[in-house]
């Protein structure tokens, strides 16, 4: 193996060595839930708060004692525990803990366990039934083990805000009858973290060589979304075989309570909903605060986050980049942003995002927390690609959407109007679509400024759709009686494409997005 190849080499170290300290409090709370577990447990010293978060930051490998090979983005992710009791497998309770190490765009899953019945013994619990043991001393994890034909050493030191990762490998050749026996795992003192011993069924003598890697990095947490009001539970990287893992958001209001029935808004580009504290630029769209004025609409809301290099590929209506030529889609594959980078880094999925979102998001959101499962309750919205894939999510699945909330919709789909076929074929694509109006809401909003300059000719198009589809706006009857409609499209003059301008458009809109629709049963509808 090459020890400057990530995938060949030291991402294959990383999946062996992995660490986890969980919090005091948590774990004696979750232990609560098991009368089991009550009895003589120890909570290990090393469990504390302040160790949980996401963690980021560069790997250094080295291809000499001075000269850095090569660099890699790392990320450490660690997850409160839940508490298992005892079993015929495992005779004492334990904690186990999500754990996520990601390596540039490959990304590992793991369990990390600690016993409470005696809380020195850690380990890493793997699909494959591999358990590497591990010793903490001096704020330090520690970790020694063979693997192929290489001796791992790492150490994790833990600063509260920070880890400083360290690993160096050497070359080791057993003298062993069986060359299979080549994983070793260590006999760790809990007292000075020192190997003790080898638990295997052959011990084989090793023979040392030089260095094979040697990695450094320095990671330090990153900030949460701190919402004011509510809470948040975050699931990173959340897995899927449709697109790219990522982080989900989902905010609870403060009087969240298990045994009511909640409404479910599904917002795109969910890094920026919350806290402008933990945003690129420092804006959000106030979604806690707007959402906790209407505390007599029962909603969760669910901020999936955008993986950055495919966002506009996950957006981009499919079925309308399908309807174009063969030129004109060559065309679009090669568009610029105003700074030279490409538009799409990688083909349009954007069906096999809506795939994720309806077979794989909805159902976990569905079994974890108590909502309705029908359309009338569920919401799709986002700004700008956002407002274009919430427009589509609702025409393709309009049994599971029953309000599409799109702001500053990116009718032009590209940075570029001359010779842009791409809002002739949206217009087409939507008058063809359209959902049903006696069981659907729709929200358009545009500013007048920057992108949004580009919105007003297309969504006037849109909204003779609308019109013709039979939607209808608010009216007011002569004798003063309001009838609310299932349809609005806002412009505001003078606003831009920025968080500003959404968070002031979901506020005004807040009334009509929580309303539902009519309830009816839609032939399309996907019951879980």
């Amino acid at each position: 193996m090459n020890p400057l190849n990530p995938k060949s080499y030291v991402f294959g170290i990383l999946q062996f060595v992995l660490v986890v300290f969980p919090s005091a409090v948590s774990a004696q709370q979750n232990t609560a839930q098991h009368p089991a577990v009550q009895q003589k447990t120890t909570i290990p010293a090393f469990h504390q708060e302040r160790f949980f978060g996401h963690y980021k930051g560069k790997l250094n490998i080295f291809k000499n004692s001075a000269d850095i090979g090569m660099t890699a983005t790392m990320e450490i992710i660690f997850g409160k525990p839940i508490t298992t009791p005892p079993s015929e497998k495992n005779l004492n309770p334990q904690l186990r803990y999500p754990f996520i190490i990601k390596y540039d765009s490959d990304i590992r899953r793991y369990e990390l366990v600690a016993d409470l019945r005696t809380p020195n013994n850690v380990y890493i619990d793997e699909l494959n039934g591999i358990h590497i043991d591990a010793s903490f001393y001096n704020n330090t994890l520690f970790s020694e083990f063979t693997v192929l034909n290489s001796t791992i050493y790492s150490s994790y030191k833990f600063y509260g805000d920070s880890i400083q990762f360290t690993l160096t490998s050497q070359r080791a050749h057993p003298y062993s009858q069986n060359n299979d026996t080549l994983h070793i795992v260590p006999r760790i003192s809990p007292i000075d973290g020192k190997i003790t011993g080898y638990d295997t069924t052959e011990i084989p003598a090793v023979k040392s060589f030089p260095v094979q890697s040697y990695q450094t990095a320095t990671l330090v947490r990153t900030p949460n979304a701190a919402p004011s009001q509510g809470r948040i539970d975050r699931l990173h990287y959340f897995p899927s075989t449709f697109v790219t893992a990522r982080n989900v958001d989902v905010w609870l209001p403060s009087n969240y309570n298990p045994e009511k029935k909640y409404g479910v808004i599904y917002l795109h580009d969910g890094q920026n909903l919350f806290d402008g504290n933990s945003t690129w630029n420092h804006q959000e769209w106030g979604i806690d605060e707007t959402m906790s004025a209407y505390q007599n609409q029962d909603y969760i809301v669910v901020g999936i986050w955008n993986d950055g290099v495919n966002r506009h590929s996950n957006y981009f209506p499919q079925k309308v980049h399908e309807s174009l030529t063969d030129k004109e889609k060559a065309a679009i594959m090669e568009a610029k942003r105003q700074n030279q980078s490409d538009v799409f880094r990688n083909p349009i999925n954007s069906d096999d995002y809506l795939k994720f979102i309806v077979y794989e998001l909805r159902p976990f959101i569905n079994n974890t927390y108590n909502t309705y499962k029908d359309a009338a309750h569920t919401v799709i919205g986002g700004s700008s690609m956002g407002g274009l894939i919430s427009m589509y999510g609702i025409c393709e699945y309009p049994g599971v959407f029953g309000t599409a909330a799109c702001f500053s919709t990116h009718w032009p789909g590209i940075f570029e109007m001359k010779n842009n076929p791409i809002p002739d074929a949206m217009v087409r694509y939507f008058k063809k679509n359209m959902p049903n109006r006696i069981n659907h809401k729709i929200l358009f909003t545009h500013g007048t400024e920057g992108l949004d300059a580009l919105y007003g000719p297309t969504q006037k198009c849109i909204d003779q759709i609308m019109t013709k589809s039979g939607y209808e706006m608010d009216k007011y009857l002569v004798d003063g009686t309001f009838l609310p409609g299932n349809w609005k499209t806002q412009i505001d003059q003078g606003l831009g494409h920025e968080e500003s301008t959404w968070q002031k458009q979901f506020k005004d809109n807040a009334a009509f997005l929580l309303t539902p629709p009519p309830v009816t049963k839609d032939p399309n509808e996907i019951g879980y």
